[in-house]
């Protein structure tokens, strides 16, 4: 899979599991689950694009990404997207 289509989707999954149960931080073992065919460099190299554009804070140990935390403004984002297209398919 694609960096940008893991990056989009994992960010799509950790906004849903905060307006879930309120986390904001993933361990990569939420990541293997979501992503179960791709290594952990691959998902880490997708979490920092994520990091890149200021969505998620990531810590790497060991060259993985080991915690992500998420950002408010992600979840503003997403929330803001999801508003636009429910709006436009409405239309």
């Amino acid at each position: 899979m694609k960096l940008q289509k893991i990056a989009d989707n994992a960010l799509k999954a950790m906004v849903m599991s905060y307006h879930e149960s309120e986390r904001d931080r993933f361990d990569m073992d939420f990541f293997l689950s979501l992503f179960p065919e791709e290594t952990e460099k691959h998902i880490s190299d997708a979490l920092m694009v994520l990091d890149h554009d200021g969505l998620v804070s990531v810590f790497i140990a060991d060259a993985i990404a080991y915690i992500t935390t998420l950002h408010p403004a992600a979840i503003r984002d997403c929330e803001e997207r999801d508003i636009s297209i429910l709006r436009k398919s409405n239309l």
